[in-house]
């Protein structure tokens, strides 16, 4: 009897320059246990394709430009916990290297990493292992052992103040939906769309409007002019 194949693993690429999208499609292309189901250019589009995909492992570049990658990897972690998380990245992580964990990361690799190295830490990640090499084990224990007066709170941390981009028109439409009291699952009969969709939508409005939850969304529309409660939807 034919043994069964064994389930590819299905890859997100989030990354802004496509040197490193080509170099990555390079190479992982003919590798016969993952699949690289797409790539993101922007922190709102991988939170958006995160949702409808859900794939088995983003490997995610937590560093783009005027962007909060940790934040929309907690996002992520809270929103898709089965979504598993490695990070590759031409920075080195040093400070930000035990907050990426905390938040759920299995791996933080640079650009420097072997094509070995980053396909066990896809492997590893999808089976749900923390992969840390030897680099980063220092650099945490350097962390740790740290007199605390060096030690930034998480809170101090500053965050760019663009967050991301402007919420787009159905993120919009949705939005205002939500302030009048729609549930995902009428938002969706009535746009047409998928409830995962929906839910994509709102992870990267809550991402772009620094919040966490439907509510404190809508107030953050209305406090900034993006949104009104004017008018009714038929």
């Amino acid at each position: 009897m034919e043994k069964h194949k064994q389930k590819k693993i299905r890859l997100l690429v989030a990354n802004s320059h496509c040197v490193v999208l080509e170099g990555l499609r390079s190479m992982l292309f003919g590798n016969p246990d993952i699949e690289l189901i797409g790539c993101a250019t922007s922190i709102p589009e991988a939170i958006r394709l995160v949702g409808e995909w859900i794939p088995d492992v983003l490997l995610i570049d937590p560093h783009m430009p005027d962007q909060d990658g940790l934040r929309a990897i907690e996002l992520i972690r809270g929103e898709w916990p089965q979504v598993a998380i490695v990070v590759f990245t031409a920075h080195e992580q040093d400070e930000h290297m035990l907050r990426l964990l905390q938040a759920g990361v299995f791996a933080c690799l640079t650009l420097q990493a072997r094509r070995v190295l980053l396909i066990h830490a896809i492997h590893a990640a999808a089976q749900g292992h923390t992969l840390l090499h030897p680099a980063a084990i220092n650099c945490l224990l350097a962390l740790i052992h740290a007199p605390t007066v060096d030690v930034v709170p998480p809170e101090s941390v500053p965050v760019p103040k663009k967050v991301g981009s402007e919420l787009t028109g159905r993120e919009q439409e949705i939005l205002q939906r939500v302030a009048h009291g729609e549930r995902n699952k009428e938002i969706a009969a009535h746009l047409g769309i998928s409830e995962p969709t929906v839910k994509s939508h709102l992870a990267s409005i809550y991402y772009k409007l620094g919040v966490d939850s439907r509510a404190s969304a809508v107030a953050a529309a209305l406090e900034r002019g993006i949104l009104s409660l004017q008018g009714r939807f038929l």
